[in-house]
């Protein structure tokens, strides 16, 4: 026996809800948004001369005037003060998640001790980076007065 109904019965034969009041409840899942990938994502090269040295020079020139900053290989250069300042952050293996080493001297004289860098960060991101760099060169009393 057929019953038309408005989804709102149950069909005494079948003991169920209507299937029609069923298909109605049933809400449709909006499309989700996907997320852009992180700048972190970007190739190597890309990443640092796009984001990471334009990040760096911002923070650099709050402190002092003249940095020169760039990239040469997998290393990050950099020097203000008529070269009398340097440093440089070697990316071992080309991508900034893997080994990194930080070398810097004052006074001309070529760098003579390399310190592992952000070595124990599980995921490393551009504020990251940045804000390393800035640390361990207010450590050595370069960018003011500490």
């Amino acid at each position: 026996m057929a019953v038309a109904c408005k989804g709102e019965c149950y069909h005494a034969e079948e003991m169920v809800p209507c299937r029609s009041a069923m298909a109605e409840e049933t809400p449709t899942q909006a499309p989700k948004k996907e997320k852009p990938p992180a700048i972190e994502d970007k190739p190597f090269a890309e990443f640092i001369n796009e984001a990471f040295l334009p990040a760096l020079k911002n923070a650099l020139s709050a402190k002092v005037g003249d940095v020169t900053l760039r990239l040469e290989g997998n290393t990050v250069m950099g020097e203000w003060g008529k070269g009398m300042y340097q440093f440089r952050l070697y990316f071992l293996e080309g991508n900034i998640q893997g080994p990194k080493v930080f070398v810097c001297s004052s006074g001309g004289i070529a760098p003579s001790t390399l310190e592992p860098f952000l070595g124990d960060e599980r995921k490393v991101t551009l504020d990251l980076l940045v804000f390393g760099v800035m640390q361990r060169l207010n450590g050595q009393k370069w960018l003011g007065g500490n």
